[in-house]
């Protein structure tokens, strides 16, 4: 079987420290993954080995059924067209309106403008977006421009989604809007998800599976329901999933 993510024993040193260590995740196809974990603990550098910006220092990791370490760059970047991503702080450019951001990832494909236009119009429409097309990112709330960054992360139809810490700067209104924008997405197109967090409450209503990241090793990994019933049985793991030093 080919996994949309899969991870063998990865170990990642940054400055001569050693900050993951013998990281091992797989992830079906149509499934969620949530990345548990403090502030700190690697879960965006996790995001970042598994789009390919940065390599291993040791392991495997195989995206989409590719390894990426046997990629050439041109082959990598056909890869991350099948990939979209939400980092921290996003990446819209606020020179630009709504609809110039969304086009952007269309911008070297072979689709003609018009095209792009009505794909990203589309898009627009099932995330409510419809009217904003002229407004630029600092018009708009936290909401809304988390809604613009899944559109974009969207618009190529990818078959595998990272978001960096879901839910962050967002209240419980716009994340809930946003969860049910994703659980849409994911099953109609069966979508992989990888999130992180750093708060479990998201694990429980959007993960299929669970890892919990602490002290740069894999704590847990399992289905939310299996993470309730470890929780109160490990120090270690508890500590992660109460914010606890």
């Amino acid at each position: 079987m080919d996994w949309a993510l899969d991870m063998r024993g990865v170990f990642q040193h940054v400055s001569g420290r050693c900050v993951l260590s013998d990281i091992h995740l797989r992830l079906r196809q149509g499934q969620c993954l949530v990345l548990l974990g403090a502030n700190g603990a690697g879960k965006t550098l996790l995001m970042r080995l598994v789009l390919g910006l940065d390599l291993p220092s040791a392991g495997e990791i195989r995206v989409l059924g590719r390894d990426l370490a046997r990629l050439e760059q041109t082959e990598l970047d056909v890869l991350r067209t099948r990939i979209g991503a939400v980092f921290q702080g996003g990446a819209l450019f606020n020179g630009l309106n709504v609809l110039e951001n969304l086009l952007l990832p269309l911008r070297h494909s072979a689709l003609s403008r018009e095209a792009m236009a009505r794909r990203a119009r589309l898009i627009m429409t099932l995330l409510r977006l419809d009217g904003l097309e002229n407004l630029r990112p600092f018009e708009l709330s936290n909401g809304t421009r988390c809604s613009v960054e899944l559109a974009r992360a969207l618009i190529r139809g990818p078959s595998l989604l990272l978001w960096d810490e879901l839910g962050e700067g967002l209240d419980r209104a716009s994340y809930r809007e946003i969860r049910q924008h994703l659980a849409r997405e994911k099953k109609l197109r069966d979508m992989a998800l990888v999130v992180s967090s750093h708060q479990p409450e998201i694990a429980l209503t959007l993960a299929d599976r669970v890892a919990v990241i602490g002290g740069g090793r894999l704590l847990f990994d399992g289905t939310p329901a299996e993470l309730e019933q470890t929780r109160g049985q490990d120090p270690a793991l508890a500590h992660v999933l109460e914010g606890r030093p």
